[in-house]
């Protein structure tokens, strides 16, 4: 029997995300939280979450994918990200 390669696909107990089809670079624009405003870009696909945050991985810099696009400052289309933990509520 010969190893398995890329070419073979899916192995049994294989565990995977997305089909390689609906990964693609994306520009995020982030809705919400702590990086309200804020421009990412990478390889995701709608509905997954990413860390779009700065340094240590935290709650606050993971945000959700939607399927919703929108033309940014460049003209470019970019998909609308929203924070995917609620906020913390802080007294004030």
């Amino acid at each position: 029997m010969s190893p398995a390669t890329d070419d073979d696909g899916p192995t049994r107990n294989q565990y995977r995300t997305a089909a390689g089809y609906e990964m693609e670079s994306r520009r995020l624009i982030l809705r919400g939280g702590a990086y309200d405003g804020r421009r990412w870009e990478g390889v995701v696909k709608p509905g997954n979450r990413v860390f779009c945050g700065d340094g240590d991985w935290a709650i606050s810099g993971v945000y959700v994918v939607s399927e919703v696009v929108e033309t940014d400052e460049d003209g470019r289309p970019a998909n609308i990200a929203v924070p995917a933990f609620a906020a913390e509520e802080t007294d004030s």
